[in-house]
């Protein structure tokens, strides 16, 4: 009998409410998220409400810049807390 190996992930744990909270401070609507992002607006909304919570590295990188965050931890929700 053979045993399965887990695959390994490149997904990025993303903390809905932090990214909630952080489109709001910069004044971005869901819509708008979305678009620049260039990913679905029922997406963001499923990210932000936790219903998904991972994203592949290219979605992060392009909330990352979107959202003009430097701190590449500031959406993870796997961060260590300082």
């Amino acid at each position: 009998m053979r045993t399965r190996r887990a695959r390994p992930t490149t997904a990025v744990p993303i903390d809905g409410a932090a990214l909630r909270r952080i489109r709001i401070d910069r004044g971005i609507e869901v819509a708008e998220l979305a678009r620049r992002v260039q990913v679905s607006r029922p997406y963001i909304s499923k990210l932000e409400l936790g219903h998904s919570k991972r994203v592949s590295p290219t979605v992060h990188k392009a909330l990352l810049q979107v959202l003009q965050l430097t701190d590449r931890a500031a959406l993870r929700a796997d961060k260590v807390p300082a």
